[in-house]
This record gives C-alpha cells, structure tokens and sequence, in this order.
C-alpha cells in the first residue's frame, strides 16, 4: 500500500508486518499477485528508511512476496542484503491445498503469508511450519510473536 503525503511524495507502507516480542516491527513486506514490472525491492528498501528516519526504529527484516517466490532480507547499516529465496507454492500450498490451481488476488496472498507468519509464531496449523529452521537460522522466529495485514485509511 501506498499514499501521497503533503509535498505529493508517494509513501510506501508495509502489506503484512510481523512483530518481535518487544512490541517493536520485526519485518515489513511487499506482496503483489499481479504480473507487473515493479521494483519491491526498492519498495521494502523505502519502507525501512522511513522507519529508521521517521520512527527512528530499525525494522530487521523484509520480505517480497510474489505467487512464484518468497525473498527474506536482512537489514543492516542502510543495506538490504538478501539471506533467503524460496518457493511461494511450496510454502503457501500448505495453508490452501489449490494454491497452484487457482487464480490468487493479492489480499488473499497477504492472508497466506500472514497465516503462515503466524504458523512460525505460534504453530497454531503444523508442528513443523515450512522453512521454519531455516529462519531460526538467521534469527528471524525467536524475536517473532504476531503478524498482521497493515490497514492504513488513505
């Protein structure tokens, strides 16, 4: 999600956020179903500087998401490095069987990657939530407590 602010400067805002257990944002993310040219890396980029400057918070983690694959990045000292890529489906079939078969609108993608968030936090759907040690790896599930869809009224 984006929205103009009073110089007409376009700000982006996270699609889906988890949160560490210190009340702080853990991880911001960009999430498109769509088949467009666009550059969320630089989006998830813009994001995390915006936080750091204006709320003076550095968010650690970021995420793009698309229906193909999922990057995990780091963010450290201004840079956004990536640690991890893995398959949308072969995370995402999991939470909705008919993932691969079905046309997927980019609200009901942010549902599947805020459930499967909330599965590495909670296990509330599998004992064993799909790349869960590979994110205990990098340090990203034992800060992580919830996550949610960001509603920003434009």
């Amino acid at each position: 999600m984006n929205i103009k602010n009073a110089e007409n400067t376009i700000l982006e805002f996270s699609d889906v956020t988890a949160w560490a257990n210190d009340g702080q944002k853990l991880l911001v993310s960009k999430v498109r179903a769509r088949s467009l040219i666009e550059d969320l890396y630089t989006k998830v980029k813009d994001i995390l500087i915006f936080e750091q400057e204006q709320n003076h918070h550095v968010v650690p983690f970021a995420m793009t998401v698309t229906p193909k694959e999922i990057h995990f990045y780091k963010w450290h000292d201004q840079k956004l490095n990536e640690l991890l890529k893995f398959s949308t489906p072969e995370i995402l079939s999991i939470y909705d069987s008919e993932f691969e078969e079905k046309r997927i609108f980019e609200s009901y993608l942010e549902i599947l990657v805020e459930s499967w968030l909330r599965d590495l936090a909670w296990n509330w759907k599998t004992d064993n939530p799909p790349k869960y040690q590979e994110l205990q790896e990098v340090g990203f599930i034992e800060k992580l407590v919830d996550a949610t869809q960001e509603d920003i009224e434009t």
